[in-house]
Protein backbone atom coordinates (compact mmCIF):
# COMPACT_ATOMS: atom_id res chain seq x y z
CA UNK A 1 0.00 0.00 0.00
CA UNK A 2 1.22 3.60 -0.85
CA UNK A 3 1.96 5.86 2.53
CA UNK A 4 -0.99 8.35 3.61
CA UNK A 5 0.20 10.79 2.06
CA UNK A 6 2.12 9.77 -1.17
CA UNK A 7 1.94 11.31 -3.70
CA UNK A 8 3.00 8.30 -6.22
CA UNK A 9 1.01 7.83 -9.22
CA UNK A 10 -1.91 4.91 -8.59
CA UNK A 11 -0.55 1.54 -9.53
CA UNK A 12 -1.92 -0.27 -12.56
CA UNK A 13 -3.93 -2.81 -10.01
CA UNK A 14 -5.97 0.14 -8.42
CA UNK A 15 -6.86 2.21 -11.86
CA UNK A 16 -9.93 1.82 -13.43
CA UNK A 17 -9.18 0.33 -17.05
CA UNK A 18 -12.71 1.44 -18.04
CA UNK A 19 -11.78 5.43 -17.36
CA UNK A 20 -8.71 5.10 -19.24
CA UNK A 21 -9.70 3.65 -22.52
CA UNK A 22 -12.86 5.95 -22.44
CA UNK A 23 -10.49 8.59 -21.79
CA UNK A 24 -8.55 7.38 -24.75
CA UNK A 25 -11.14 7.58 -26.84
CA UNK A 26 -12.27 10.90 -25.69
CA UNK A 27 -9.12 12.40 -26.99
CA UNK A 28 -9.24 10.71 -30.10
CA UNK A 29 -12.62 12.36 -31.05
CA UNK A 30 -11.46 15.57 -29.75
CA UNK A 31 -8.35 15.19 -32.14
CA UNK A 32 -10.92 14.94 -35.02
CA UNK A 33 -13.62 17.84 -34.53
CA UNK A 34 -10.13 20.45 -33.35
CA UNK A 35 -8.14 19.03 -36.54
CA UNK A 36 -10.24 21.58 -38.75
CA UNK A 37 -9.38 23.96 -35.98
CA UNK A 38 -5.70 23.59 -35.72
CA UNK A 39 -5.72 24.52 -39.47
CA UNK A 40 -7.51 27.16 -39.68
CA UNK A 41 -7.77 30.87 -38.12
CA UNK A 42 -10.54 30.50 -35.03
CA UNK A 43 -12.62 33.45 -36.62
CA UNK A 44 -13.47 30.84 -39.29
CA UNK A 45 -16.12 29.16 -36.96
CA UNK A 46 -18.43 31.85 -37.75
CA UNK A 47 -17.20 32.83 -41.11
CA UNK A 48 -16.77 29.60 -43.22
CA UNK A 49 -19.86 28.01 -42.20
CA UNK A 50 -21.12 24.95 -44.57
CA UNK A 51 -18.50 27.10 -46.88
CA UNK A 52 -17.36 23.96 -48.77
CA UNK A 53 -18.89 22.96 -52.19
CA UNK A 54 -17.53 19.50 -53.21
CA UNK A 55 -20.11 16.82 -52.23
CA UNK A 56 -17.79 15.00 -50.45
CA UNK A 57 -16.48 17.69 -48.53
CA UNK A 58 -19.83 18.37 -47.14
CA UNK A 59 -20.46 14.70 -46.47
CA UNK A 60 -17.37 14.71 -44.32
CA UNK A 61 -18.07 17.99 -42.57
CA UNK A 62 -21.70 16.49 -41.91
CA UNK A 63 -20.73 13.29 -40.47
CA UNK A 64 -17.94 14.69 -38.37
CA UNK A 65 -21.03 17.12 -36.85
CA UNK A 66 -22.98 14.48 -36.43
CA UNK A 67 -20.94 11.81 -35.16
CA UNK A 68 -17.77 13.59 -33.26
CA UNK A 69 -18.90 17.60 -32.48
CA UNK A 70 -19.63 17.89 -28.82
CA UNK A 71 -19.59 14.24 -28.30
CA UNK A 72 -16.41 14.14 -27.15
CA UNK A 73 -16.18 16.91 -24.77
CA UNK A 74 -18.98 15.82 -23.25
CA UNK A 75 -17.05 12.33 -22.74
CA UNK A 76 -13.85 13.94 -21.66
CA UNK A 77 -15.83 16.53 -19.26
CA UNK A 78 -17.86 13.39 -18.10
CA UNK A 79 -14.74 11.61 -16.77
CA UNK A 80 -13.34 14.80 -15.23
CA UNK A 81 -16.29 14.85 -13.22
CA UNK A 82 -15.57 11.26 -12.44
CA UNK A 83 -12.41 12.09 -11.62
CA UNK A 84 -13.06 14.84 -9.21
CA UNK A 85 -15.21 12.15 -7.00
CA UNK A 86 -12.01 9.62 -7.01
CA UNK A 87 -9.59 12.05 -6.78
CA UNK A 88 -11.41 13.73 -3.42
CA UNK A 89 -12.18 10.29 -1.70
CA UNK A 90 -8.81 9.10 -1.94
CA UNK A 91 -7.36 12.03 -0.41
CA UNK A 92 -9.91 11.28 2.26
CA UNK A 93 -8.42 8.28 2.46
CA UNK A 94 -5.36 9.60 2.88
CA UNK A 95 -6.12 11.51 5.41
CA UNK A 96 -6.00 15.21 3.55
CA UNK A 97 -7.75 17.93 3.15
CA UNK A 98 -9.13 18.23 -0.18
CA UNK A 99 -10.12 21.94 -0.68
CA UNK A 100 -6.14 23.20 -0.55
CA UNK A 101 -4.58 20.34 -2.17
CA UNK A 102 -7.74 20.12 -4.99
CA UNK A 103 -7.60 24.01 -5.18
CA UNK A 104 -3.95 24.00 -5.68
CA UNK A 105 -4.55 21.17 -8.57
CA UNK A 106 -7.00 23.35 -10.62
CA UNK A 107 -4.80 26.65 -10.43
CA UNK A 108 -1.69 24.45 -11.61
CA UNK A 109 -4.26 23.45 -14.52
CA UNK A 110 -5.11 26.97 -15.40
CA UNK A 111 -1.52 28.03 -15.29
CA UNK A 112 -0.68 25.09 -17.79
CA UNK A 113 -4.09 25.67 -20.12
CA UNK A 114 -2.87 29.71 -20.26
CA UNK A 115 0.46 28.77 -21.26
CA UNK A 116 -0.91 26.26 -24.05
CA UNK A 117 -3.35 28.84 -25.41
CA UNK A 118 -0.48 31.48 -24.89
CA UNK A 119 2.31 29.35 -27.10
CA UNK A 120 0.84 26.91 -28.90
CA UNK A 121 -3.45 26.96 -29.42
CA UNK A 122 -5.61 29.26 -28.74
CA UNK A 123 -8.78 26.75 -28.51
CA UNK A 124 -7.21 25.01 -25.29
CA UNK A 125 -10.18 23.60 -23.03
CA UNK A 126 -7.75 23.31 -19.66
CA UNK A 127 -8.08 26.62 -18.46
CA UNK A 128 -12.23 26.80 -18.94
CA UNK A 129 -11.82 23.27 -16.78
CA UNK A 130 -9.81 24.42 -14.35
CA UNK A 131 -11.90 26.98 -13.49
CA UNK A 132 -15.22 24.55 -13.56
CA UNK A 133 -13.39 22.03 -11.56
CA UNK A 134 -12.86 24.69 -8.77
CA UNK A 135 -17.06 25.47 -9.01
CA UNK A 136 -17.04 21.57 -8.79
CA UNK A 137 -16.33 21.63 -5.40
CA UNK A 138 -19.18 23.78 -4.62
CA UNK A 139 -20.91 20.78 -5.33
CA UNK A 140 -19.18 17.70 -3.31
CA UNK A 141 -21.49 17.78 -0.19
CA UNK A 142 -24.78 18.32 -1.93
CA UNK A 143 -27.48 16.18 -2.25
CA UNK A 144 -28.33 14.18 -5.68
CA UNK A 145 -32.06 16.27 -6.06
CA UNK A 146 -29.52 19.79 -5.33
CA UNK A 147 -27.63 18.50 -7.95
CA UNK A 148 -29.61 17.22 -10.70
CA UNK A 149 -31.37 21.11 -10.17
CA UNK A 150 -27.98 22.72 -10.85
CA UNK A 151 -27.88 20.81 -14.07
CA UNK A 152 -30.87 21.91 -14.61
CA UNK A 153 -30.47 25.20 -14.24
CA UNK A 154 -27.10 25.30 -16.25
CA UNK A 155 -28.26 24.08 -19.45
CA UNK A 156 -32.09 25.52 -18.91
CA UNK A 157 -30.97 28.82 -18.06
CA UNK A 158 -28.83 29.49 -21.28
CA UNK A 159 -31.05 27.88 -23.89
CA UNK A 160 -33.58 30.05 -21.98
CA UNK A 161 -31.39 33.14 -22.11
CA UNK A 162 -30.64 32.52 -25.89
CA UNK A 163 -34.48 31.56 -26.71
CA UNK A 164 -35.11 35.62 -25.12
CA UNK A 165 -32.72 36.92 -26.61
CA UNK A 166 -33.81 35.94 -30.48
CA UNK A 167 -37.54 36.98 -29.22
CA UNK A 168 -36.19 40.33 -28.12
CA UNK A 169 -34.28 40.69 -31.61
CA UNK A 170 -37.08 39.74 -33.48
CA UNK A 171 -39.05 42.07 -31.40
CA UNK A 172 -37.10 44.82 -32.62
CA UNK A 173 -36.58 44.23 -36.12
CA UNK A 174 -40.11 45.15 -36.48
CA UNK A 175 -39.08 48.80 -35.62
CA UNK A 176 -37.87 50.08 -39.14
CA UNK A 177 -35.42 52.44 -37.00
CA UNK A 178 -34.06 49.73 -34.52
CA UNK A 179 -34.02 47.33 -37.63
CA UNK A 180 -31.90 49.57 -39.79
CA UNK A 181 -29.48 49.87 -37.07
CA UNK A 182 -28.88 46.48 -36.32
CA UNK A 183 -28.42 45.24 -39.74
CA UNK A 184 -26.00 47.90 -39.74
CA UNK A 185 -24.16 46.62 -36.48
CA UNK A 186 -24.45 42.78 -37.66
CA UNK A 187 -22.91 43.62 -40.83
CA UNK A 188 -19.95 45.35 -39.89
CA UNK A 189 -19.58 42.92 -36.95
CA UNK A 190 -19.69 40.39 -40.17
CA UNK A 191 -17.24 41.99 -42.05
CA UNK A 192 -14.85 42.20 -39.10
CA UNK A 193 -15.10 38.45 -38.51
CA UNK A 194 -14.18 38.27 -42.38
CA UNK A 195 -10.98 40.25 -42.28
CA UNK A 196 -9.84 38.96 -38.58
CA UNK A 197 -9.82 35.17 -40.32
CA UNK A 198 -8.51 36.58 -43.96
CA UNK A 199 -5.97 38.40 -41.65
CA UNK A 200 -5.06 34.94 -39.67
CA UNK A 201 -4.28 33.16 -42.92
CA UNK A 202 -1.50 34.92 -44.02
CA UNK A 203 -0.17 35.51 -40.33
CA UNK A 204 -0.59 32.05 -39.59
CA UNK A 205 0.96 30.46 -43.66
CA UNK A 206 3.65 33.73 -43.71
CA UNK A 207 4.12 35.08 -40.00
CA UNK A 208 6.93 34.54 -37.23
CA UNK A 209 6.41 33.23 -34.12
CA UNK A 210 6.03 36.08 -32.58
CA UNK A 211 3.51 37.36 -35.09
CA UNK A 212 1.70 34.46 -34.59
CA UNK A 213 1.53 34.96 -30.96
CA UNK A 214 -0.18 37.94 -31.09
CA UNK A 215 -2.56 37.07 -33.51
CA UNK A 216 -3.25 34.24 -31.13
CA UNK A 217 -4.27 36.84 -28.32
CA UNK A 218 -6.92 38.17 -30.52
CA UNK A 219 -8.27 34.69 -31.29
CA UNK A 220 -7.84 33.55 -27.58
CA UNK A 221 -10.20 36.41 -26.85
CA UNK A 222 -12.77 34.65 -29.20
CA UNK A 223 -12.51 31.65 -27.93
CA UNK A 224 -12.69 32.91 -24.30
CA UNK A 225 -16.53 34.60 -25.40
CA UNK A 226 -17.54 31.48 -27.25
CA UNK A 227 -17.23 29.80 -23.90
CA UNK A 228 -19.99 32.03 -22.56
CA UNK A 229 -22.15 32.16 -26.01
CA UNK A 230 -21.67 28.87 -27.63
CA UNK A 231 -23.45 25.28 -27.03
CA UNK A 232 -20.84 23.65 -25.53
CA UNK A 233 -19.36 26.25 -23.67
CA UNK A 234 -18.43 26.49 -19.92
CA UNK A 235 -22.25 26.55 -18.43
CA UNK A 236 -22.47 22.92 -20.43
CA UNK A 237 -19.31 21.72 -19.44
CA UNK A 238 -20.01 22.01 -15.72
CA UNK A 239 -23.31 20.55 -15.96
CA UNK A 240 -21.80 17.44 -17.44
CA UNK A 241 -18.91 17.84 -14.89
CA UNK A 242 -21.65 17.71 -12.50
CA UNK A 243 -23.17 14.48 -13.95
CA UNK A 244 -20.10 12.85 -13.56
CA UNK A 245 -19.98 13.68 -9.61
CA UNK A 246 -23.40 12.04 -9.52
CA UNK A 247 -22.09 8.73 -11.54
CA UNK A 248 -18.58 8.86 -9.11
CA UNK A 249 -21.19 8.58 -6.42
CA UNK A 250 -22.99 5.47 -7.43
CA UNK A 251 -20.40 3.40 -6.49
CA UNK A 252 -17.85 3.07 -9.35
CA UNK A 253 -14.72 2.77 -6.84
CA UNK A 254 -16.30 -0.11 -4.92
CA UNK A 255 -18.40 -1.65 -7.89
CA UNK A 256 -17.01 -0.85 -11.38
CA UNK A 257 -19.66 -3.68 -12.90
CA UNK A 258 -22.48 -1.59 -11.94
CA UNK A 259 -20.91 1.33 -14.00
CA UNK A 260 -21.03 -0.72 -16.87
CA UNK A 261 -24.57 -1.71 -16.77
CA UNK A 262 -26.16 1.33 -16.50
CA UNK A 263 -24.51 2.16 -19.76
CA UNK A 264 -24.72 -0.92 -21.40
CA UNK A 265 -28.41 -1.16 -20.80
CA UNK A 266 -29.20 2.24 -22.21
CA UNK A 267 -26.89 2.15 -25.26
CA UNK A 268 -29.51 1.83 -27.45
CA UNK A 269 -32.18 4.19 -25.93
CA UNK A 270 -29.56 6.67 -25.49
CA UNK A 271 -28.15 6.61 -29.54
CA UNK A 272 -32.12 5.73 -30.91
CA UNK A 273 -32.56 9.10 -29.85
CA UNK A 274 -29.43 11.04 -29.58
CA UNK A 275 -28.50 10.23 -33.35
CA UNK A 276 -31.74 11.65 -34.81
CA UNK A 277 -30.82 15.11 -32.90
CA UNK A 278 -27.40 14.97 -34.10
CA UNK A 279 -28.66 14.79 -36.89
CA UNK A 280 -30.62 18.08 -36.68
CA UNK A 281 -28.05 19.79 -34.77
CA UNK A 282 -25.48 19.06 -37.97
CA UNK A 283 -28.63 20.36 -40.39
CA UNK A 284 -29.20 23.50 -38.58
CA UNK A 285 -25.68 24.56 -39.92
CA UNK A 286 -27.33 25.04 -43.56
CA UNK A 287 -29.64 27.44 -42.08
CA UNK A 288 -28.20 29.00 -39.23
CA UNK A 289 -26.63 32.92 -39.27
CA UNK A 290 -23.59 32.97 -35.94
CA UNK A 291 -23.93 36.52 -36.23
CA UNK A 292 -27.87 36.80 -36.88
CA UNK A 293 -29.24 34.61 -34.75
CA UNK A 294 -32.79 33.41 -34.60
CA UNK A 295 -34.86 30.28 -34.21
CA UNK A 296 -32.52 28.20 -36.01
CA UNK A 297 -30.17 29.11 -33.47
CA UNK A 298 -32.33 28.08 -30.79
CA UNK A 299 -33.07 24.66 -32.74
CA UNK A 300 -29.15 24.51 -32.96
CA UNK A 301 -28.46 24.72 -28.91
CA UNK A 302 -31.91 22.67 -28.02
CA UNK A 303 -30.73 19.79 -30.68
CA UNK A 304 -27.23 19.76 -29.48
CA UNK A 305 -28.11 19.62 -26.05
CA UNK A 306 -30.63 16.81 -26.27
CA UNK A 307 -28.74 14.74 -29.19
CA UNK A 308 -25.27 15.31 -27.63
CA UNK A 309 -25.01 13.93 -24.53
CA UNK A 310 -27.31 11.18 -25.45
CA UNK A 311 -24.98 10.10 -28.38
CA UNK A 312 -22.25 10.44 -26.51
CA UNK A 313 -23.25 8.04 -23.57
CA UNK A 314 -24.36 5.58 -26.18
CA UNK A 315 -20.72 5.42 -27.58
CA UNK A 316 -19.87 4.36 -24.09
CA UNK A 317 -22.70 1.99 -23.55
CA UNK A 318 -21.25 0.40 -26.83
CA UNK A 319 -17.29 0.62 -25.99
CA UNK A 320 -18.06 -0.81 -22.59
CA UNK A 321 -20.32 -3.77 -23.76
CA UNK A 322 -17.19 -4.32 -26.00
CA UNK A 323 -14.61 -4.40 -23.03
CA UNK A 324 -16.80 -6.59 -20.54
CA UNK A 325 -16.59 -8.98 -23.77
CA UNK A 326 -13.02 -9.14 -23.26
CA UNK A 327 -11.86 -10.13 -26.50
CA UNK A 328 -7.99 -10.28 -26.86
CA UNK A 329 -8.00 -8.97 -30.36
CA UNK A 330 -10.12 -6.08 -29.54
CA UNK A 331 -8.09 -2.14 -30.27
CA UNK A 332 -9.78 -0.93 -27.11
CA UNK A 333 -7.41 -1.44 -24.42
CA UNK A 334 -4.81 0.24 -26.22
CA UNK A 335 -6.30 2.81 -25.96
CA UNK A 336 -5.64 3.20 -21.93
CA UNK A 337 -2.02 3.55 -22.32
CA UNK A 338 -3.84 6.77 -24.01
CA UNK A 339 -5.82 7.87 -21.32
CA UNK A 340 -3.53 6.78 -18.50
CA UNK A 341 -1.51 10.15 -19.69
CA UNK A 342 -4.50 12.19 -20.96
CA UNK A 343 -2.56 15.77 -20.10
CA UNK A 344 0.17 15.12 -22.03
CA UNK A 345 -1.11 13.31 -25.18
CA UNK A 346 -3.87 16.35 -25.48
CA UNK A 347 -0.72 18.68 -25.08
CA UNK A 348 1.11 16.82 -27.43
CA UNK A 349 -1.68 16.80 -29.90
CA UNK A 350 -0.79 20.69 -30.28
CA UNK A 351 2.63 20.43 -30.58
CA UNK A 352 2.11 18.08 -33.35
CA UNK A 353 -0.59 20.10 -35.42
CA UNK A 354 1.10 23.57 -34.59
CA UNK A 355 4.18 21.56 -36.27
CA UNK A 356 1.76 20.60 -39.49
CA UNK A 357 -0.01 23.58 -40.01
CA UNK A 358 2.44 26.82 -38.59
CA UNK A 359 4.21 28.56 -41.00
CA UNK A 360 6.81 28.68 -39.88
CA UNK A 361 7.19 25.00 -39.18
CA UNK A 362 5.91 21.99 -41.96
CA UNK A 363 3.35 24.97 -43.18
CA UNK A 364 -0.15 23.01 -44.44
CA UNK A 365 -2.22 25.71 -42.80
CA UNK A 366 -4.93 26.34 -44.67
CA UNK A 367 -5.14 23.13 -46.71
CA UNK A 368 -6.98 20.30 -44.77
CA UNK A 369 -10.49 19.84 -45.81
CA UNK A 370 -12.99 17.64 -44.25
CA UNK A 371 -12.31 15.12 -46.42
CA UNK A 372 -8.81 14.76 -44.94
CA UNK A 373 -9.82 15.04 -41.06
CA UNK A 374 -10.28 11.46 -40.84
CA UNK A 375 -7.62 10.00 -41.61
CA UNK A 376 -4.81 12.58 -40.78
CA UNK A 377 -6.60 11.83 -37.33
CA UNK A 378 -6.16 8.29 -37.21
CA UNK A 379 -2.11 8.55 -38.33
CA UNK A 380 -1.80 11.30 -35.53
CA UNK A 381 -3.77 9.01 -32.92
CA UNK A 382 -2.39 5.53 -34.01
CA UNK A 383 1.18 7.71 -33.09
CA UNK A 384 0.39 8.01 -30.07
CA UNK A 385 -1.34 5.25 -29.31
CA UNK A 386 2.17 3.50 -30.00
CA UNK A 387 4.18 6.23 -27.98
CA UNK A 388 2.02 5.46 -25.13
CA UNK A 389 2.48 2.07 -24.62
CA UNK A 390 6.04 2.43 -25.51
CA UNK A 391 6.65 5.18 -22.57
CA UNK A 392 4.38 2.89 -19.87
CA UNK A 393 7.26 0.08 -20.28
CA UNK A 394 9.60 2.68 -19.14
CA UNK A 395 7.77 4.77 -16.67
CA UNK A 396 4.88 4.05 -14.35
CA UNK A 397 3.47 8.28 -15.24
CA UNK A 398 3.43 10.61 -18.22
CA UNK A 399 5.43 13.43 -17.99
CA UNK A 400 2.88 16.43 -17.77
CA UNK A 401 1.18 14.28 -15.20
CA UNK A 402 4.49 13.72 -13.26
CA UNK A 403 4.86 17.87 -12.76
CA UNK A 404 1.25 17.92 -12.12
CA UNK A 405 1.13 15.87 -9.11
CA UNK A 406 4.25 17.22 -7.93
CA UNK A 407 2.98 20.33 -8.06
CA UNK A 408 -0.43 18.83 -6.50
CA UNK A 409 1.14 17.80 -3.77
CA UNK A 410 4.25 20.08 -3.66
CA UNK A 411 6.07 17.05 -3.03
CA UNK A 412 8.36 14.93 -5.10
CA UNK A 413 7.49 11.50 -6.92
Amino acid sequence: MQPIDSPAPIPQSQRIIDLDVLRGFALFGILVVNLQIFAHPMFTLITETGSYQEWYNQAAEFIIHVFFEGKFITLFSFLFGIGFYIFVRRLKLKGLSYFPVFSRRMVLLFIIGYLHAWLLWAGDILAPYAIGGLLLMLFLNRSDKTIKIWIGVFIGGFTLFFTVLVLMIMFAMTIPDVAENLNEEFTQQGIEYELLAQRGFDVHQTGSFSEIMSYRSEERGFVWLGMFFSPAGLPYIIAIFLFGLLIGRKGILDNPQAFREYFIRNRNRNIGIGLPCSILFAFTYYHIDPIMIDFWYILHIISFYVGTPLLCFGYVGYILMLLQKNNKNSLLPKFAPVGRMALTNYLMQSVICTTLFSGYALGFYGKLTPLMVLPVAVIIFALQVWFSIWYFKRFKMGPMEKLWRIGTYLKRI
